[in-house]
Order: structure tokens, then sequence, then C-alpha cells
């Protein structure tokens, strides 16, 4: 088996399920602030910070799994199947209601996953120019979908900076510092109360929180084959369960 930097030992740390289990945890906590919770809240804030563990922990299992699997067809596959899965119980999410012509490029984190996996056979098996041009295509398809751009970023982070955590590290601080500083220059420009706007932009910094347990993970995967199948339906489920309870509670 191929060395990993962030490895620990082979009988401590976290097994990949069980970074994905506190990814998905996280993400529930987020999503649950998200339909309930007022953003510029002690309570959303918190949540939101917390939330944000969930994407970049993903795109480091994106890469593990890129390393080892042995069907990239197939893996690419079953992002794009779920991500049309996830599509109405993400919109119905988004707004509270049945979506419409406005919402049909308005996508999910699985098809960002799907795009950032694409970006790391890209990044491994073109060079030059040809390789400018897809990252830079599957960056501008990001722009559609969840943690745009940002998903992407990480994921070639963790793949091209595995041997040097020093670079890792501060590549891995300045994305969502640049993001976040975006994104409040934006609300700045949009008139944006400066209260909603830092309680919503900074939490962005969150995404720090992953490291401690990137730099835990023991590089065993842990649990059974199909677990990994919880991981996929987790995602359109838990968003379909938020979305109806979020309708039923505005009725």
């Amino acid at each position: 088996m191929t060395e990993n930097p962030v490895r620990i030992t082979e009988h401590t740390g976290l097994t990949g399920n069980a970074l994905k289990l506190i990814a998905v945890l996280c993400m529930l906590i987020d999503h649950i602030a998200w339909a309930f919770v007022p953003t510029a809240s002690a309570a959303g804030v918190v949540m939101h910070v917390i939330g944000r563990i969930t994407a970049p922990v993903m795109c480091f299992m994106l890469t593990e799994g890129y390393r080892y699997t042995s069907n990239f067809k197939g893996y690419v596959r079953r992002l794009a199947i779920f991500a049309v899965v996830s599509w109405l119980p993400f919109i119905l999410f988004l707004k509270g209601g049945i979506p419409d012509s406005s919402d049909l490029l308005n996508l999910n984190m699985m098809y960002s996953l799907m795009l950032a996996l694409l970006a790391l056979w890209a990044d491994h098996h073109l060079d030059g120019f040809d390789r400018l041009m897809a990252l830079g295509v599957l960056c501008f398809l990001s722009l559609f979908g969840d943690w745009p751009i940002m998903a992407i970023l990480y994921t070639l982070n963790f793949s091209r900076n595995k041997q040097n955590k020093k670079r890792m590290l501060c590549l891995f601080i300045l994305i969502p510092t640049v993001f976040t500083l975006y994104s409040v220059w934006s609300g700045i420009i949009n008139g944006v109360p400066p209260g909603y706007l830092l309680a919503a932009s900074l939490p962005q910094m969150g995404t720090v929180l992953a490291l401690p347990l990137v730099g835990l993970y023991n590089g065993k995967k842990g649990g059974r084959t199909s677990g990994k199948w919880f991981f996929y339906w987790f995602y359109p489920v838990h968003l379909l369960l938020l979305a109806l309870l979020k309708i039923i509670i505005n009725a």
C-alpha cells in the first residue's frame, strides 16, 4: 500500500467510514440550521461552523476513493446517478416548494463531487494546456452546484500535496479565506445587512476544523462494503425529510 502522509498507524485513528459518519452528522447539523435556525443567531453560527467540516472531509475521502477504485467509470456513474436522484430533494429543501424552470441548473453536492472526481482524473492523465482547459471547464461547470469551485480545489489540494503537509495546510486555509473575503465583498456590494453578512460568511472558515480529523485518518476503510450505500442514500433522503418537515411546519 502506498504510504499516506496523514496516516497514524494501522490500529489507531479514524477509518474512512468513521470520517464519513462524522461528515454526514456535521452536514445534518448544518442543514437543520438552514431549515429551522436563524442564520444570524449564536446557535445558527455555531451549527454552520460545524457544518463546514463536511465538504473538506468528503473531498478528502474522494481522493482516497480515486486512489483505490478499480472501476473509475462506475464511481463517476454512481455520483452522477445520485446527483440526479438528489436534485428534487435538494430543490425542495432550498425552496420549501415545487421547483420551476429556474431551478434546472441549481445542482447539489453529489454533482460537485462528480466534477471533483473528473478533475482528479484530468489532473492525473492530462498535461499542459489540455489539463488547464479541462480543469477550467470543470470549475465553470461547478458554478451550477453546491460548494462551487471549492470542492474541486479542496480535492486537488489533497491529491497533489499528500506528500507535502505544510503546503496542503497553507492552501487549505487559503481557499476558504479567499472565498470568505469574496463573499463579504459581494455582500457589501449588494447591500446585505452587516450582521447577517458576517454570520453567513465567517462560518466558512470552520472548514479548518476538518484538518485534525483528516490527520487522524488511518488508511483503513472500516465497516462493511455494503455500508457505502448508506452514505450515497443519506444525502437525498435527509434533504427530503427536512424539506417535508419544513413544509409541514410552515403550512
